[in-house]
C-alpha cells in the first residue's frame, strides 16, 4: 500500500508515519511510478481483499471485475484485449490458495 501512495515528496510525512525511514531516521525517497508494478500491486491487494472477505469463487471475482466496464475497456485497449488486472488478481488468488503469498505472477 505504501508503494502505491508514496510517489511524491509531499507524502513524506505519511511515509515517515509508516516507518519508511533509513537507519538515520530520514524518510527514504518516494517510490518511482512504474505502471506495470502498480498494476500488479493493485491486483495483489484485490486478491488479498477477496480472500479476507471470503470471496473465493473465481466466477464471483470475474463478475465483480465486470462491474468496472470503463477499466475493462481501457485495459483491453492497452493490453491487446486482455483484462490484465482481473487476470492478475485471479493468478494471485491461486498463489494465495497454494500458500505462496509472495509469488511473482507473470502473464
Amino acid at each position: 500500500m505504501l508503494e502505491l501512495t508514496y510517489t511524491a515528496h509531499d507524502m513524506a510525512p505519511f511515509a515517515r508515519d509508516m516507518g519508511y525511514v533509513d537507519d538515520a531516521g530520514q524518510v527514504k525517497p518516494p517510490f518511482i511510478w512504474d505502471e506495470e508494478r502498480r498494476l500488479k500491486l493493485r491486483a495483489k491487494l484485490d486478491a488479498v481483499f477477496f480472500h479476507l472477505y471470503g470471496i473465493t469463487d473465481r466466477e464471483d471475482v470475474r463478475y465483480i471485475y465486470s462491474t468496472f466496464p470503463i477499466v475493462e475497456r481501457q485495459e483491453a485497449e492497452a493490453y491487446g484485449g486482455r483484462y490484465r488486472s482481473r487476470d492478475l488478481c485471479l493468478a494471485y488468488m491461486s498463489a494465495l490458495a497454494a500458500g505462496q503469498p509472495d509469488a511473482e505472477v507473470q502473464l
